[in-house]
Formats: structure tokens, C-alpha cells, sequence
């Protein structure tokens, strides 16, 4: 399909491991596609995943120690410096293939056009 982008998103969400492709293989198959990106999202610890889970708020406002209702939390400080650093290397591998360029999203700094 011409002007598809195709991802291959490898999210690691425990400590199970990708099967590695042959690298023939996966040359011969992966790389012929033209736009054809791997992504790869870390494994977050997995108690600061559950305390994010427990807290029903999005990561950023668990970073930011933000209930729901952006009310004042008690978030363990060890486990937001998880988060923090987990959601700082997902947005770098975001910026990384140029996501929001991908997406075609605007600018959220305003100055857009009408």
C-alpha cells in the first residue's frame, strides 16, 4: 500500500522475551518494506505499574503525585521516579520515529492556522 506506514511495536510489559527474528529473515522481510519502523516500548517495573493501576489516574498525574480529580496524592516518591523515568524513555522513542509528525498532530504551543 502506497504512502502505509507499518510499525512493529515491541511492548514489554513483563520479563518474557521477543522471539529474535533470523537477521536474513528479518532483513528480507522487514526491512523491504518502505516505511517500516520497529518501536520499542520498556518494561515498567512492575510494582510502580501496579500502583499506577490502583491509583486509576493516567501516568502523568501519578509522576505529578495528582489523585483523581487532580486532588493532592500520597504516590510513593521511589515509584513515581519509576514512572517518571519508564514515560520519559516511551516519549523519547516517540520523538525518535517522529510520532506527532506521524500522526499529523498540531502544535500544542498554539499559533496554528485556521
Amino acid at each position: 500500500m502506497a504512502g502505509a506506514k507499518y510499525f512493529l511495536v515491541k511492548n514489554f510489559i513483563n520479563d518474557t522475551q521477543f522471539f529474535q527474528w533470523d537477521q536474513s529473515t528479518y532483513i528480507s522481510y522487514f526491512h523491504r518494506i518502505k516505511n517500516a519502523t520497529e518501536l520499542t516500548i520498556p518494561k515498567l517495573n512492575e510494582m510502580a505499574y501496579e500502583q499506577v493501576e490502583v491509583a486509576s489516574v493516567p501516568f502523568v498525574d501519578f509522576i505529578a503525585n495528582k489523585g483523581r480529580h487532580d486532588e493532592a496524592a500520597n504516590y510513593s516518591f521511589v515509584l513515581r521516579g519509576y514512572v517518571r523515568h519508564w514515560l520519559a524513555n516511551v516519549w523519547r522513542e516517540y520523538d525518535r520515529i517522529n510520532l506527532t509528525e506521524v500522526a499529523g498532530a498540531k502544535s500544542v504551543t498554539g499559533g496554528g492556522e485556521k
